[in-house]
């Protein structure tokens, strides 16, 4: 780059002319942006989230249960979020998932680390939260899995609103369950029972008995009937004091509990006290430890519950015991009365009482079990669900598409434009005009802009009716200036013209030598085209093809190679002789019509170079060559010799100190300006006399000046 402060000017000619990369960049960086997060991301993480309704219930029997337990006010939503992820909720969606067996009980999954942790992972998996200030609690879940997801969240849902029920209605549910259970032994007794008694009827036949012995019987079935039932009492109240004797557990279980209308007085009390105690304890552990002081407090008052519990037991079962004996007595009395009585007669009284006593019992657990379940028609729900969950259809950290893909091709920009100007700095090419006039000291007599060919070869043929051949097409693209004279190309070429003609070319500089740095910079096209503008202007110019090694000018004018300037030099060949005129440009390839029509043609010759010699170099340093020139420079208006790159070879140094100027011609962008340097200091040091630079291939994103060759003239 040249050394000089950079405008808004210089930066933005240096985007369009490394718009490539910039390019490039972007669309790396923004496929890399859009595509890595699908194939290098996290795993799909789905999210889906159901609604209920917490409100707190306003039946006498919740009232109650509130006023008890302590519990209310206005946490009680931030608690209820907090009871869905509780342990007892995640056990129900386990077993709903069928992760854990049903029939298990909740002491024995605790115990099994694999089945406690699924619940914690579950656990892990669900969140609740309070919507607002509202009694909505929005329940979400996560999972790999869409459908995962949203059984976490519908089942997390569906298990909170039956642990709520279930806690709320525990009393009813554990009596109707205790009554289940005894309804389907005593039935099973019925059974039995009926079945006795029909089979001694069956065996023994009609039995008779007096009216005296009748009454005794049936006194002694009702003492006997008393004693059972006394005896089944005691057997209960036995059985759940030995239950809270050996409870370890602070909390009462559900089996200790006592349903008997006998001791339903006080022990239903301390049982509704114990369960709100438990329940109070069980919302604390949410948030707490065992070891917290509120958890430990209440510890203190259930063990103070079931203390009194167990002492009330102890005093009713002496009660039991002191009914039993006068029982007992009363039934030895009536015993010896009827001991006389006929042994079929006691065992017919013996059944019927059994029977009846049974059926009686029956009766009256069926007619509890019916006020049970009355009573459970008429629950406490305090929760409902407004929205249940939906399958989500996309995970919630899929990758933003439209997101990455502007970011990208925002960082694409920047990193674009970092490189653009990295690749300018590093660039030892010179670009524009002021560039090389202040590196090299020397003027740009022309700007040979970039054109597109295919729009050169579409404008050359709409000048023929007949279709050109791809080599005859070739050729004319060569030569802009005779056969598109209107296009940017031929005006580069009359700018040229101008500027040479001002730079003194028609007083000191008659003979010009066309040179260039590297190979395929355009030098020679540059000449023909430069020979023909100024034919075309009226003068008459000599084109002399001095590239010995790698000629090209007779075949942009599709000419005969030989003789030619080499022929001259050795002697064999008067350059007269060797001398090309209109006619064999008419006889060539360029055709009889195209020369004719062309206008100052005739003004041209042509010297091709010949046969090529085995020393090129020697060529260059003959005498005659000295002399050809001092004869030409005579005849002619102006001389233009093409030579060989000056870099690669010496022929075009050697000729250009023997010329009045050389001009060299400098693609843009084709060597560095270290290479330009050289050239210029071997023609410096040759003592020749570097005239000026031709820029070639100039596009307008390096020289903007320059766009306005995209006109024609009318």
């Amino acid at each position: 780059m040249a050394q000089y402060d950079l405008n808004l000017v210089d930066f933005w000619l240096i985007v369009r002319r490394r718009k490539f990369i910039i390019l490039f960049t972007v669309i790396l960086v923004g496929v890399l942006t859009s595509t890595m997060p699908y194939l290098v991301g996290p795993p799909p993480i789905f999210k889906a989230s159901a609604r209920v309704k917490y409100e707190r219930s306003t039946t006498a029997s919740g009232l109650l249960q509130e006023s008890i337990s302590g519990v209310g006010g206005e946490s009680d939503i931030a608690t209820q979020a907090e009871v869905i992820k509780s342990f007892n909720v995640m056990e129900r969606v386990a077993k709903a998932m069928n992760l854990i067996d049903k029939d298990l009980e909740s002491k024995d999954i605790r115990a099994n680390h694999e089945l406690l942790g699924i619940i914690y992972d579950i656990q892990g998996h669900v969140e609740a939260l309070q919507e607002g200030a509202t009694n909505i609690i929005k329940i979400t879940a996560m999972a790999g899995d869409p459908m995962t997801a949203e059984r976490y969240a519908t089942l997390s849902a569906d298990a909170y609103r039956e642990e709520n029920i279930y806690n709320r209605n525990r009393q009813v549910i554990e009596a109707k369950r205790f009554v289940e259970g005894q309804l389907k032994n005593l039935a099973a007794s019925l059974h039995e029972s009926e079945q006795a008694l029909r089979e001694f009827k069956e065996q023994e036949g009609q039995v008779f008995v007096t009216e005296e012995a009748k009454q005794a019987l049936e006194q002694y079935n009702r003492l006997e009937g008393e004693q059972e039932r006394l005896a089944r009492v005691k057997r209960e109240v036995a059985a759940q004091l030995q239950a809270l004797k050996e409870s370890k557990s602070v909390v009462q279980e559900v089996q200790s509990r006592v349903y008997s209308d006998e001791v339903e007085a006080l022990i239903s009390k301390l049982n509704q006290r114990m369960s709100d105690l438990t329940q109070e304890r069980d919302l604390l552990l949410i948030n707490y430890t065992p070891d917290h002081a509120l958890v430990r407090e209440l510890d203190r008052r259930i063990l103070n519950v079931k203390g009194e519990m167990i002492r009330e037991l102890e005093a009713k079962l002496r009660t039991f015991d002191e009914r039993e004996r006068a029982i007992k007595e009363s039934i030895v009395r009536y015993k010896e009365r009827y001991l006389s009585l006929p042994q079929a007669a006691i065992q017919l009284a013996r059944l019927e009482r059994d029977v009846m006593v049974t059926s009686n019992l029956y009766a009256a657990l069926k007619s509890k079990h019916q006020e049970f379940m009355i009573k459970g028609a008429e629950q406490i729900e305090e929760v409902t669900i407004i929205e249940p969950a939906q399958i989500p259809t996309r995970p919630t950290n899929a990758p933003n598409l439209p997101l990455n893909a502007f970011l990208g091709v925002l960082m694409g920009s920047m990193v674009g434009l970092v490189a653009a100007f990295l690749k300018e700095s590093f660039d030892t090419s010179i670009g524009t005009i002021e560039e090389v006039e202040s590196y090299l000291k020397v003027p740009v007599l022309g700007v040979i802009p970039r054109v597109d060919r295919k729009e050169v070869e579409r404008e050359i043929q709409m000048g023929f009716q007949d279709k050109l051949d791809r080599e005859t097409l070739d050729l004319y693209c060569h030569l802009v200036a005779l056969f598109d004279p209107q296009s940017p190309l031929a005006e580069g070429y009359r700018s040229l013209r101008t500027n040479i003609q001002f730079a003194g070319g028609m007083q000191g500089n008659r003979v010009l030598a066309f040179v260039s740095a590297g190979a395929q910079e355009g030098k020679s096209t540059s000449a023909v085209n430069l020979a023909i503008a100024l034919a075309q202007d009226g003068k008459r110019v000599l084109l002399v093809d001095a590239d010995l090694r790698k000629p090209t000018i007779h075949e942009r004018l599709g000419l005969e190679q030989a003789p030619g300037l080499s022929e001259v030099i050795l002697g064999t060949v008067a350059y007269p002789e060797a001398i090309r005129t209109v006619t064999d440009l008419m006889l060539g390839k360029l055709g009889v019509e195209q020369v004719i029509n062309a206008p100052g043609i005739d003004n041209l010759n042509i010297l091709p170079s010949g046969k090529r010699p085995d020393n090129p170099a020697e060529f260059m340093n003959s005498p005659r060559l000295r002399d050809l020139i001092d004869a030409v420079r005579k005849e002619y208006d102006i001389v233009i010799f093409d030579c060989p790159p000056i870099l690669p070879v010496t022929d075009g140094v050697t000729l250009g100190s023997k010329v009045d100027g050389v001009v060299m011609v400098y693609q843009v962008g084709k060597v560095g300006r270290n290479a330009l340097k050289r050239a210029k200091s071997l023609l410096e040091n040759a003592h020749a006399t570097l005239v000026g630079i031709v820029l070639s291939n100039v596009s307008a994103e390096l020289t903007p000046d320059y766009e306005m060759y995209r006109y024609s003239y009318k």
